[in-house]
This record gives structure tokens, sequence and C-alpha cells, in this order.
């Protein structure tokens, strides 16, 4: 069984429900062609991409690339993280409820990442707790960047608690950036803006102390991980000789590399390598971000070119992704 852990979808049954009841979520379906969000304050949604909400250009992606079954995750554009803690758990509730019943009418055996209000992180858990366990979906996906606030932060600890004892992970899918004008007009807001996020919300949940914590949670970093596995020796570096990024009593940070698992979205079969030989064969899974642009149309390739015994492909193409997710 081939999964792919890294794909994302919003059910337009959640669309049609907000348009009879915008107050109730903070969210309203902006007039004109395509889908448009405004999402309480914050400025409008790019139009989505039909993928998004259309299962049908998912199952077409997946017969394509020989994919099996996905786990499919929300869309953070849409999160709602800004919205009163209300509407944010109201709207979390909507498309959970919503993805779940795409799901179960849809063909194939694919699950599901619930949204979670992250702005509440004691809502939050419960959240997940309802999500995981009356609806059946297998985890979360979250934004690494919590309206500014380090993932590693005590606050967060309800949530960080509900999701180990639910024995459900969490995937970090960076979207929300500070203003920072030098990314200019060359797409680095995506090439150097998320892979940053990845790399600050792990270094956080490492130096924080909430992985030790919580010592049964699973965090999954997209796209490779972000820098984190390529400077990880500046982290221990930093832990043997400041006394800063030990001041949450932290470990050195390369013994907390296998405490996450990677998805394979770097691109390049000698990066996925390296990455395979830093953590693990057993902590990689299938990853396309599909419909992105910025996703791997043929994500199977880079697994077959780079150059790994048949027992680790067969892991990273599906039976990680089965034991980290539950999967039948």
């Amino acid at each position: 069984m081939i999964v792919d852990v890294h794909v994302h979808y919003v059910s337009p049954d959640a669309f049609e429900t907000v348009r009879r009841r915008s107050d109730a979520y903070g969210v309203r379906v902006l007039p004109g062609d395509g889908v448009r969000l405004q999402i309480g304050d914050e400025a409008p949604t790019r139009p989505l991409l039909p993928a998004l909400y259309t299962l049908d250009l998912h199952t077409k992606f997946f017969s394509k690339a020989g994919i099996d079954t996905a786990v499919f995750g929300p869309l953070m554009d849409i999160a709602g993280y800004s919205l009163p803690p209300a509407q944010g758990a109201a709207w979390s509730r909507l498309q959970n409820e919503a993805l779940a019943a795409a799901l179960r009418e849809a063909p194939g055996a694919h699950r599901g990442l619930a949204t979670v209000p992250l702005q509440d992180p004691a809502t939050a858990a419960g959240e997940l707790s309802f999500a995981v366990r009356e609806l059946g979906l297998r985890g979360a996906m979250v934004d690494p960047n919590a309206l500014g606030q380090p993932l590693g932060d005590g606050t967060f600890d309800p949530f960080w608690k509900a999701a180990a004892d639910l024995a459900a992970p969490v995937v970090l899918h960076p979207f929300l950036l500070e203003a920072v004008e030098r990314f200019g007009r060359h797409y680095l807001h995506n090439l150097v803006g998320y892979p940053f996020e990845t790399t600050l919300a792990a270094a956080s949940l490492i130096l924080g102390g909430t992985l030790d914590r919580f010592p049964g949670l699973s965090v999954v970093l997209v796209h490779g991980g972000g820098f984190l596995p390529y400077h990880i020796g500046r982290f221990d570096r930093a832990h043997e000789t400041r006394p800063e990024a030990r001041v949450d009593d932290a470990g050195l940070p390369s013994r907390y590399l296998r405490r996450f698992l990677y998805d394979t979205l770097v691109q390049r079969s000698d990066a996925l390598r390296y990455l395979v030989q830093l953590v693990g064969h057993d902590r990689v899974m299938l990853g396309s971000d599909h419909p992105f642009w910025m996703g791997d149309p043929d994500p199977l390739r880079v697994v077959r070119e780079a150059d790994l015994d048949p027992g680790t492909r067969a892991a990273i193409f599906g039976e990680n992704a089965a034991h980290v997710f539950h999967l039948p």
C-alpha cells in the first residue's frame, strides 16, 4: 500500500454551510468566480485551487502517481486562528465534520486530519479528541506560526497532552508568515519562509521541553523537516556553548531528531538519501503536497532514485504511514 501523507482538501459542504450561517463562524464565502474566503478580519484568501475542494481531482492525481490511499490534511490558509475562540471552535468543528463525511463517501480507504482552534489550546485539545474519537480522523494539522507564539510555549501543553494521550500525530504545515520585505518578488516567502517556520517550530518543541514533557507525542515535519536536519550540528553547537539553548533543560538537539517524522518533499534524491541516513528509514513518509505548485507531481520518483534498499522504500512508501496514522 502506497500512502501519501501530505495532501490538502476542504469539503465544499463547509462552504455551503458558511454561506447560510456566516455569522456563526466568522467566515464568509466571497462573491465571484471560484472560491475565496474572508476569515474574520484577515485579508481575503487567494482563490482556492479547484482540487482543494474537489475529491475527484485528487483521485485522478493518485491514480496517475500510483498512490493507493492518502491522509488528507486541511488548508492552513483558512485555519482561522485569528477568530474569537467560540467562532474558531465552530469553524474547526464544521471543517472536521465535513471532511469526515466526505471521506466516508469517497472511494478508497482515505483518512483525514483535523483542524483545531489553536488560539485556545484547551478547546483545541477538546476538538482533537472529538475529531479522533467521534469522527475517526487520525490526528491534526496545525500552522507552526500560532499567531506569533512559539509552539514550545507551555500555554500549548493542553493540546500537546491531548495529542500524546490520543496517539494522534500532529503535522506542522506552514502558512502564516510575518511580513519580511526582503522576501521580495522571487517567491522567497515560500522557498525560504515556509522551511524557516517549520525549523523554528521544531526548535521550539525541542528546546522548550515539549518533547520531554510528552514523550508519546508524534510530530510530523513537512518539506523534509525544513532546515532542521541539515543544520542540526549548529543546534548541537549552540547547546554546548550557549546557556540560552539550555535554559529549559532540553538535551542535545540531535538526540531529538528521531522524535519527529518527516515527509519526502525535498525534491532531490540525494537530499532524501541524506535525510533517511540521518533520521532512520522508519521516520520518513511519502508526501506530495498535492495540489500546490511546489508539490511533487511524481512523488514516488524521488524515493526510487535515492538508491535505497527495497525494505527502506517499502517503509517510506506506506508501512511507516500505516503505523503512524493507524491505517487498516
